[in-house]
């Protein structure tokens, strides 16, 4: 972006991702035009915008999608969609994509599958339009701590859009990974991974919940954060849910938004074994029947996506 003229993006969609989003760019300098179909999350924003204290600051929150691009005066216009995989073609085609002009840019943040983002890559190149897939990590904590980013794109723009990213990034933890559809590959595998990851955890606690060792798990846990090979945020985050959160009132239910099925099925096209992930994701299945949802190992991996992602949990 030139650094001479206001920093100016569009951001389409402020759910948990798309708010705090919204929120990083405009306390970095940006001027966000916002719209969500919803007026919960407008109102929200426009509070935040209006309460923010940032002077010469002219970010706006809008109720119509049109209106948005009628605000926007700067050259390229930056697009940053973060709406639902099943929402995003549809808009695109229908509300976007009319009023595309050459040399915009357009950012999907979502977790668009793939396949479907090298289409729209090609799609929006045949028309002029410079379009970056952004894989986009970080759970409710990204605002305060930044994101990390796994962006597939074309080289030559890239100057253009990194600073966007760079000031999303918690440092250094963003880049260009390859073209269209690398960003969303990259970060449907990360997803496959943390699903493998939680299962691990839970199944760890549960074979120590199950003995008769009599054992203060988060005293184990607090052993574990320092120094231990297993030590990480995950791990940090089972903490909180022995200090915070009421396991035993917690359904084992797991959901999934099925980033993790995505990448099983990617294994299974590319020849990899894939067992512990394939595993991981049997395991969400089988949460939602009666007789798994009151198993240990379920409930403290629903209750990390509760921490990390702010993801809904169903009470006993």
């Amino acid at each position: 972006m030139n650094q001479e003229k206001k920093q100016q993006l569009a951001i389409f969609g402020l759910g948990k991702m798309g708010m705090q989003i919204a929120k990083r760019l405009h306390k970095n300098g940006f001027e966000v035009l916002a719209w969500n179909r919803s007026g919960e999350p407008r109102e929200k924003l426009q509070e935040f915008f209006s309460e923010s204290g940032i002077k010469n600051q002219e970010s706006r929150v809008f109720s119509e999608a049109d209106a948005v691009l009628g605000a926007m005066t700067n050259q390229p216009r930056v697009f940053w969609l973060m709406l639902p995989s099943d929402v995003i073609g549809e808009f695109l085609e229908q509300k976007l994509m009319p009023h595309l002009k050459a040399g915009d840019i357009v950012i999907d943040g979502g977790n668009t599958f793939y396949k479907e983002t090298v289409q729209r890559g090609q799609m929006l190149s045949e028309k002029g339009v410079v379009f970056y897939d952004c894989g986009t990590s970080g759970g409710v904590w990204g605002e305060e701590n930044g994101f990390a980013l796994m962006v597939g794109g074309p080289k030559e723009q890239w100057n253009i859009a990194q600073p966007i990213f760079k000031v999303l990034s918690g440092g250094e933890n963003y880049g260009l990974v390859g073209k269209n559809g690398a960003g969303h590959f990259v970060k449907m595998v990360h997803n496959g991974i943390e699903y493998g990851m939680m299962e691990a955890i839970g199944e760890g606690y549960g074979v120590m919940k199950a003995s008769d060792l009599d054992l203060d798990l988060l005293q184990v846990t607090k052993i574990y954060q320092e120094g231990s090979v297993i030590r990480s945020w995950l791990i940090d985050l089972v903490r909180n849910i022995f200090e915070k959160e009421d396991i035993a009132g917690t359904k084992g239910e797991i959901n999934m938004m099925g980033e993790g099925e995505w990448t099983v099925q990617a294994g299974h096209e590319l020849n990899v074994d894939v067992r512990v992930l394939e595993d991981a994701v049997n395991v969400r299945k089988e949460s939602k029947l009666p007789e798994n949802r009151n198993k240990f190992s379920n409930k403290i991996v629903a209750l990390l996506r509760k921490q990390f992602g702010g993801h809904s949990i169903s009470k006993e």
